[in-house]
């Protein structure tokens, strides 16, 4: 009986064994493409996480910016707004000026022609004159830096003229050619600059012995020096 069996395998391996092995071949070629499919699938970078991955670096890289400019923008938005207290306080610095001399007012403030001298010929004069001594002393009106010295016009002789921290600027003419300070010397109300001299010599006898004192705004415009000084018309 077993020799039936046996040969009944043989006959059934002669007659179906190429169909056999054409199964064994398939499913062995299948499961090295199941395994073969799986790494390469794994080994992939899904596209659409690689997009979102991408999508988050920019967003995130977007709020940096964002942020950055914001503050950068605050930065000079603070900047701009302490520069503009910074001028504000230099431009309403009140300064107190004080009578650089003793005297009276012996020629007042006119933006016309005023007569110069007993011919009767006419000048727009600059400041005021003070009625002076000779050789009397004169000082700062106010705590600033002296900008010039020399002479000036015909019919301001030797001068200095000191810049102070409100913008104005204030001249002491007809002075002693010997004066006492220079430019960019600091002086203070208490500081003498100089003397009353003779160095205008257009007026002749007209006012007589006088220190002129000017005022000019930051716009570089005379203004009356009675709105800072008290002197009274002899």
């Amino acid at each position: 009986m077993d020799k039936n069996n046996l040969q009944k395998v043989k006959d059934f391996f002669r007659k179906e064994g190429f169909y056999v092995v054409l199964f064994l071949c398939l499913c062995i070629i299948t499961t090295l493409g199941t395994v073969y499919f799986k790494k390469s699938r794994n080994l992939q970078t899904d596209p659409k996480k690689e997009e979102n991955n991408k999508e988050i670096s920019l967003n995130v890289d977007d709020k940096d910016v964002s942020n950055n400019m914001q503050n950068a923008e605050r930065v000079e938005s603070t900047t701009n707004k302490n520069t503009e207290k910074t001028t504000a306080v230099s431009n309403t610095t009140e300064v107190k000026f004080v009578n650089p001399i003793s005297g009276t007012l012996i020629r007042e403030f006119k933006t016309t022609p005023q007569i110069i001298d007993d011919e009767g010929n006419q000048r727009v004069l600059s400041g005021v004159n003070i009625k002076s001594k000779i050789g009397s002393e004169v000082k700062a009106a106010a705590e600033g830096v002296v900008e010039t010295v020399g002479v000036g016009d015909v019919e301001e002789g030797t001068r200095v003229v000191i810049k102070h921290a409100n913008g104005l600027k204030t001249v002491y003419a007809n002075l002693d050619p010997k004066v006492n300070v220079k430019a960019g010397d600091k002086v203070t109300s208490s500081t003498v600059i100089g003397k009353v001299g003779n160095t205008v010599k257009i007026f002749g006898d007209k006012f007589g012995e006088f220190l002129n004192i000017q005022v000019i705004n930051s716009q570089g415009k005379q203004v009356d020096p009675l709105k800072y000084f008290s002197y009274k018309l002899k």
